[in-house]
């Protein structure tokens, strides 16, 4: 009985673990993202630390389980992280958005300059990981191209923000304390600034010293990711393919959901979409590709071979198709994003979902 719930239990506990290092995570992003224009520190700060499990979870595979076969589970979280972040996210993030006074909103307006540069950067990232998913092996220029791609993403980011002009409307900065609660609660919750800094507020190195600790913390609870995708394949006898594509990407996305939920629930509904399209980004690119190209020059080898199979091209296309509808609900919509377009979201995942689960036996 207990081999059969442990890998379950093991997701729980990465969710948990993921869940109160995100929160602690936030605060510190928040202060260092705090001069960053709309769309910026979702797309960066947020991006990049919520992303982190996706990354974990391929340095996990690669190092720590030592099994690069194991890359087609890496795989499959970062690319079903990619289609919950595009689904899922924005909608909850639509239907739980809030304005400046804290009441619920029927619709929410988003820039169309900041929607546009997040789909293109996205689209390209993930069209060319198709690409290269389409060859016989993963050479370790596929995995420099990946990178590159985000860098000059990163460089677009840069331009944007220099060219972003301060105005009256800008809000300034805000602490948002953690409620302290006892020193063995803070522990459990991760409150590292409560425990370590007294929760004053912060200063640049407080600030990267709690951060730095959350993603640790976000790197131990996707080590216990993989090994609860892992045995909960066993358990439901599916390929631990699908149980990466479904379980640990959902499990992996906690960060991104609550990142983007809370963004919406303060009006920044800039950073609340631009977080999970830029996630994307990072997830096919670097979280997906560095690991990659670090093990191909430890291991002194410049390629990885790739088992093309109908699962692996399903999932390559269903990636960039469900991006595709995503990006265009929200484009066309762009100044009265509803809650109908946040069920219609809701409603492609669980079709995709549930598609993979027959498809993928």
């Amino acid at each position: 009985m207990l081999d059969t719930i442990l890998p379950f239990i093991y997701i729980i506990l990465s969710c948990y673990l993921l869940k109160y290092a995100c929160d602690t995570f936030e605060q510190a992003a928040g202060y260092l993202g705090r001069n960053f224009p709309p769309g910026v520190k979702g797309a960066t700060v947020n991006a990049i630390g919520s992303s982190m499990p996706e990354m974990c979870v391929v340095i996990a595979c690669l190092f720590w389980f030592n099994d690069p076969s194991l890359v087609m589970v890496a795989l499959g979280v970062t690319a079903g992280s990619a289609i919950f972040n595009g689904c899922v996210i924005p909608a909850l993030s639509i239907i739980m958005a809030k304005d400046g006074s804290g009441k619920s909103v029927e619709h929410i307006e988003l820039n169309k300059h900041v929607l546009l540069r997040d789909v293109f950067w996205v689209l390209t990232a993930e069209i060319a990981l198709i690409v290269c998913l389409g060859f016989n092996s993963f050479t370790i220029l596929m995995a420099v191209i990946l990178n590159v791609i985000y860098l000059l993403y990163a460089v677009h980011l840069y331009f944007d923000a220099k060219s972003h002009k301060a105005g009256d409307d800008d809000e300034e900065y805000e602490y948002e304390e953690i409620e302290d609660k006892g020193f063995i609660a803070n522990i459990f919750t991760f409150n590292f600034n409560a425990i370590f800094f007294s929760n004053r507020a912060f200063s640049a190195t407080s600030a990267v010293i709690v951060l730095s600790l959350a993603i640790a913390v976000i790197s131990g609870g996707s080590h216990i990711l993989v090994e609860g995708v892992l045995g909960s394949a066993t358990v439901l006898g599916v390929p631990q393919f699908f149980s990466g594509l479904v379980f640990g990407a959902a499990a992996s996305s906690v960060p991104d959901l609550i990142l983007s939920v809370k963004d919406a629930q303060k009006g920044e509904y800039e950073d609340a979409v631009a977080n999970p399209l830029a996630s994307n980004t990072f997830d096919t690119t670097i979280a997906f590709a560095l690991p990659l190209l670090a093990w191909f020059i430890i291991n002194g080898v410049d390629s990885l071979p790739l088992v093309q199979d109908d699962n692996l091209t399903i999932l390559r296309w269903s990636i960039v198709g469900i991006t595709a509808a995503v990006a265009a609900s929200l484009l066309f919509n762009y100044k009265r994003v509803t809650k109908k377009i946040a069920y219609f979201l809701l409603a492609m995942f669980v079709i995709w979902a549930g598609s993979m689960y027959f498809v993928i036996q």
